[in-house]
């Protein structure tokens, strides 16, 4: 799906200056008129006070655009602090760039770009531009708060009264945003102003920034032009028309080489549940994801038997090829129109095609409903793609029927990590080998590593016992990949861990808990601001069978240690005997996001996990 730009500072980096220069005022003012045709256009203008010359980047601006919208009357000045001349932005220092993300093959987002000249330190530097928006559907949103301190910010819509809009805030601070509606004249003025706002300050895996930046989203609900009422977004009906009208004339090639193929793959299937996973692996093994963005093709599929015979599209053209082959299997379908979890709104909060910025396709088997996103290539059927879970999907039933749906979260246990490890003490090591298997998130996400960077599969295959661990060293791995196939992925290793064992005397001191998730992850209380999410739930297990040495036998054992929290739990338990030491050590990560008012309970749990990180076993001479 095309992504929705706001023009501002957020779409590209967040600034890291030693020392904050601040914005002085950030104002913009929209311009809704209805006269000989419905017309937007929006005024922006900022200064800034510059804190140090050397920190280019706050002098730097870019500003975003696509194909729907048009960029004007760029102005700037720089001015000195002390002899206040003003130094005025040339044309010629103003390029136009195209711009590039690695997860978009082609699209039609631009940015203008410019820098000021003759910066010193405690300069101001002040810029205005204009923005024609041509699709009164595609409309953004205003942040009051960014990267530097906000001085002053003021948003304004200024409508012709045949124009109803719609509106709603989001984020933190909104309790300093004074609103207030006026006339001037015959038009509706709508104002939002906002003062002494503080830096907004990333944090590594937060949610997205506009969960939590004080931004109001607006929208065109209907306009009247000679008395008559044309509706765009007065609801989620209004959003799901245009969505609808969008695909219903999609698919109109022939469609017989689809249909072929399907009766092929599905010929020995009886089960609906094996046709419908037959096909979305065929489709994962063989359409590559490729992502377009470019004006309405942003927005509208390509047919699905053109999809078929190149092998790739985007995220709208997979789903509707997914869509057809599992029509021709009999099976119900439908297309999905869903935010991933980039996006903090409902439907009914944000009608608009800001709520959505990808799609998928839903199957209903047996009066169940399964998410299916064929551009992940290793997630297993019956799972929806991480990044939707929990998110509403709108799914499209017919030309006036749909219905919203939660995608489910996985369940901790359907995504799980299990080792099994056979382990010798040797001289001043431990040695041994291990069996790995991964299910749900955790085998599609190695698969994909593994498959995005096959010039390094070595090293990724001996990651998966040494990120926990950067000690052992790996001698050897085999891996069983079954990409496909309703079995996990599984790995074989053979390693060594040095200096691991202390002999003092006749007495042999070995931490046998070798691999430790969540060792000294501990959040800093005062230093972090925002919550921090997980991209899924999970269930790691680890076995440890140890072989004790010949004439030695165990003189100490830690207790079993147990501890949770609505987030986090762990369980480990020691069983010996005569011959041998077992241990079973659980870790269950519970929430995909952890919020703030957690974080004591988090650390109480990783405090108590690293101890039992650190006990030992001591064994001694029969």
């Amino acid at each position: 799906m095309k992504k929705i730009f706001y023009l501002a500072f957020f779409s590209f980096h967040f600034l890291t200056a030693q020392e904050k220069s601040k914005v002085l005022y950030r104002n913009e003012t929209v311009y809704l008129t209805n006269k000989n045709a419905l017309e937007i256009e929006s005024f922006i203008e900022e200064q800034r006070e510059i804190a140090k010359s050397k920190n280019v980047e706050d002098y730097s601006i870019n500003i975003p655009y696509d194909n729907f919208s048009e960029i004007s009357n760029i102005k700037g000045t720089a001015i000195n602090p002390v002899t206040n001349k003003k130094n005025k932005l040339s044309q010629y220092e103003i390029s136009t760039n195209e711009l590039k993300r690695n997860d978009v093959f082609y699209s039609d987002n631009k940015y203008k770009h410019f820098g000021f000249s003759s910066v010193v330190d405690k300069s101001k530097v002040e810029y205005s531009y204009k923005v024609k928006q041509n699709e009164p559907r595609l409309l953004s949103y205003f942040s009051f708060q960014h990267e530097l301190q906000t001085v002053t910010s003021k948003f304004e819509i200024k409508a012709d009264p045949s124009i109803e809009i719609g509106y709603k805030l989001f984020g933190e601070h909104q309790d300093k945003i004074i609103f207030s509606k006026t006339k001037e004249g015959n038009v509706d003025v709508y104002t939002w102003k906002i003062a002494d706002m503080p830096a907004f300050e990333e944090e590594n895996r937060a949610p997205n920034f506009t969960y939590f930046l004080p931004h109001i989203v607006y929208y065109i609900k209907s306009y009247t032009k000679e008395n008559q009422k044309e509706e765009l977004f007065p609801d989620v009906k209004g959003l799901y028309k245009w969505y609808y009208s969008l695909v219903k004339d999609v698919n109109k090639l022939d469609q017989t080489l689809i249909k072929n193929k399907v009766l092929e793959l599905i010929k020995d299937k009886t089960n609906t549940k094996d046709k419908a996973k037959e096909i979305y692996n065929w489709v994962q093994q063989n359409i590559d994801y490729v992502a377009f963005e470019y004006e309405m093709g942003g927005f509208i599929p390509r047919d699905a038997v053109s999809v078929f015979d190149k092998k790739y599209g985007d995220c709208k053209d997979i789903s509707n090829l997914l869509n057809e082959m599992f029509k021709a299997a009999g099976i119900e379908s439908n297309l999905v129109w869903i935010g991933t979890r980039d996006k903090p709104y409902t439907f009914e909060e944000v009608p608009t095609p800001l709520s959505s910025n990808h799609m998928i396709t839903a199957v209903k088997i047996d009066k169940q409903r399964y998410f299916v996103d064929g551009t992940d290539s290793f997630c297993s059927f019956g799972f929806p793609s991480a990044m939707t879970q929990g998110k509403e999907g709108l799914i499209g039933i017919s030309e006036n029927e749909f219905v919203i749906e939660k995608v489910p979260v996985v369940d901790k246990n359907d995504n799980k990590l299990k080792m099994e490890l056979k382990l010798k003490i040797e001289d001043n090591a431990v040695t041994g080998t291990s069996k790995m298997f991964l299910s749900g998130y955790q085998k599609s996400d190695f698969l994909n590593i593994l498959s995005g960077n096959k010039q390094k599969e070595d090293e990724i295959l001996k990651s998966g016992m040494s990120r926990y661990n950067e000690k052992i060293e790996i001698e050897k791995v085999e891996v069983e990949k079954n990409e496909y196939e309703n079995k996990d992925a599984a790995l074989s290793y053979k390693f060594k861990l040095d200096g691991w064992v202390k002999k003092i005397g006749e007495k042999i001191i070995v931490k046998p808990i070798l691999l430790s998730p969540f060792k000294e992850y501990i959040i800093d209380l005062k230093e972090r601001k925002l919550p921090i999410e997980n991209d899924s739930q999970f269930t790691d297990e680890f076995t440890y069978m140890y072989e004790i040495p010949e004439n030695y036998q165990l003189e100490f054992v830690p207790e079993n240690s147990k501890k949770e929290n609505e987030n986090l739990s762990y369980e480990i338990v020691y069983k010996k005997d005569k011959k041998n030491l077992t241990i079973s050590q659980k870790i269950t990560l519970k929430k995909l996001l952890i919020e703030t008012s957690q974080f004591e309970n988090w650390n109480a749990v990783t405090n108590e996990l690293t101890q039992q990180y650190n006990q030992s076993i001591i064994l001694t001479k029969k």
